[in-house]
C-alpha cells in the first residue's frame, strides 16, 4: 500500500511540475505579470522538488554567474551609495528562470515540448499582432477596464498602431520576438520535414516577421538580419537559398507593410534623424559617466541617484530612463569590472552552447539548440540599441531558453 501511495504520489507530483512548467513557457511571450506569476510559482515548486530529493541543483553555469554578480557586488560596494545599490540586488531574482528550466527538463520529450509551446504561443500572439496594428485592439488594457495605449500615429501617417503585443511597446515585444523567431528560423533551414510542417513554420514565421515589422523596433530588425544571415552561415550551402528566399520575403514584407514602416527603416541609414539624433546624446551622457568612474562604476541600481547632471548637456536626448546600449549600461553601473564579467559569462553561454549543438544528432532538438545560440547572437546585436538586458519579459525568456539550451548538454553525443 504505502509502495502504491508513494508511486501514486510522485506520478501526480510529476504532472504537477509539468504542467506548471509548460504554463510558464507558454507564459514567456505574454505579460511581465503572467510571466513573474508563473516564475515565483516554479522558484517554490523547484526548492520543494529539491528538498524532496535531497539534491541541491548544481549547474555548468555557477562559476560565470558566480564571477558576474561577484563583480556587480564589488562594484556596488566600491560605488557611491552602496545601501541603495545593494536594495536593488532584488531585481536579480529573474535569473531562477534558468535555474527552473535547468532543473526541472528532465528528459529530451520535455525539451521539444516546451520550446514547441514558445513557438506556437508566439505565432499566435503575432497574429494579434498583426491585428492590433490594424485595429489598434490591446487586449492587455481592455481586459482589465483600462483604455488602450497603443500609438495611433507614427512618422506622420494615422494608418496604423505601433505592435506592443501583450507588453506596453513595441520595443519589448520585438525583443521578446526575437527569440521564438530566431528558433523557428533554425527549424525551417533544419533537416527535412513534412510538407505540411514545413508550410505550418513558414506561416508562422511570416507571422513572426509582420508583427516584428510593425513593432516599429529597428535595432530587433537588424539584429535578427544578423540572426538569418548567421543561420545560412552555419547551416552551409544547402540553406542559402533558404535563406535567399527568407531575406526576399522580408523585402516584399516590409514594401507591403506600408509607408510608415518603410520609412521607420530608412532612418536606419539616416544619421540626421530626430530619433538616431537622440539616441546619440543618450548615448554620449552615459560615455560621460563612464569617464568619471570607469574601472568600477557607479553601483548597480544608482543609476537614476546621479545620472541628471550628466544628461544636462544633451538637451536632444529624449529619455533618461537607461543607456539605451545594453553594453553601456553595464559599463556605467559596473565599470570595466562589471562589463567583462558579462561578456565573460556570454562568452561562456555561446562556447558551451555551440558545442551542444554540435554535439546533438538528434532532430529538432539539434535545431532548437542552434536557434537559442543564434537567438542570444541576436540578442546582443539588440543590446547595442537598447538595453535589453534591463527588460524583465526579456530577460525571462532569455534565462529560461539558456537554462534548457545547457540542460541538452544531456543528450549530446546520442
Amino acid at each position: 500500500m504505502g509502495d502504491g501511495t508513494g508511486a501514486g504520489w510522485e506520478e501526480r507530483w510529476g504532472r504537477v511540475l509539468s504542467a506548471v512548467l509548460g504554463l510558464f513557457f507558454i507564459g514567456l511571450c505574454t505579460s511581465v505579470a503572467i510571466q513573474q506569476t508563473l516564475l515565483g510559482l516554479l522558484l517554490g515548486l523547484g526548492a520543494y522538488h529539491c528538498w524532496r530529493t535531497r539534491r541541491v541543483p548544481f549547474t555548468t553555469l555557477d562559476p560565470a554567474l558566480g564571477l558576474f554578480f561577484g563583480a556587480l557586488l564589488v562594484s556596488s560596494l566600491l560605488g557611491p551609495d552602496p545601501l541603495h545599490s545593494l536594495s536593488a540586488y532584488r531585481k536579480l531574482w529573474l535569473v531562477g528562470a534558468f535555474f527552473v528550466a535547468y532543473v526541472l527538463v528532465d528528459s529530451r520529450h520535455t525539451a521539444e515540448r516546451l520550446l514547441g509551446l514558445v513557438v506556437i504561443t508566439a505565432a499566435g500572439l503575432a497574429a494579434y499582432g498583426i491585428v492590433q496594428h490594424y485595429t489598434g485592439l490591446d487586449l492587455a488594457r481592455q481586459l482589465v477596464g483600462k483604455p488602450a495605449r497603443l500609438d495611433p500615429v507614427w512618422l506622420g501617417d494615422g494608418a496604423g498602431f505601433r505592435t506592443a503585443g501583450l507588453f506596453p511597446s513595441g520595443i519589448t515585444y520585438a525583443h521578446n520576438l526575437l527569440f521564438p523567431l530566431s528558433l523557428v528560423t533554425a527549424l525551417l533551414f533544419g533537416p527535412a520535414y513534412s510538407r505540411w510542417k514545413r508550410a505550418g513554420l513558414w506561416f508562422g514565421w511570416g507571422l513572426m516577421v509582420f508583427a516584428l515589422l510593425f513593432s516599429l523596433t529597428r535595432g530587433v530588425w537588424i539584429a535578427y538580419g544578423c540572426v538569418l544571415l548567421g543561420c545560412g552561415v552555419v547551416r552551409g550551402r544547402r540553406a542559402l537559398p533558404g535563406v535567399a528566399g527568407g531575406i526576399v520575403v522580408c523585402g516584399v514584407l516590409l514594401l507591403g507593410a506600408g509607408d510608415g514602416v518603410r520609412e521607420r527603416a530608412a532612418q536606419v541609414f539616416d544619421l540626421n534623424a530626430a530619433t538616431n539624433l537622440a539616441r546619440s546624446r543618450i548615448w554620449q551622457a552615459n560615455i560621460d559617466m563612464i569617464a568619471d568612474r570607469p574601472l568600477f562604476g557607479w553601483g548597480y541600481g544608482n543609476y537614476k541617484r546621479f545620472r541628471e547632471p550628466y544628461y544636462a548637456p544633451y538637451p536632444e536626448a529624449d529619455t533618461d530612463a537607461h543607456a539605451h546600449n545594453t553594453f553601456l549600461q553595464l559599463w556605467v553601473d559596473g565599470g570595466w569590472l562589471g562589463l567583462v564579467a558579462f561578456l565573460a559569462l556570454m562568452a561562456v553561454i555561446l562556447g558551451r552552447g555551440w558545442r551542444i549543438y554540435t554535439g546533438l544528432s538528434v532532430e529538432p532538438l539539434k535545431s532548437y539548440a542552434l536557434g537559442i545560440v543564434l537567438g542570444l547572437v541576436g540578442f546582443l546585436v539588440g543590446g547595442l540599441t537598447q538595453h535589453n538586458f534591463g527588460d524583465a519579459e526579456v530577460v525571462i525568456v532569455l534565462w529560461a531558453l539558456v537554462g534548457v539550451l545547457l540542460r541538452l548538454e544531456r543528450w549530446t553525443g546520442e
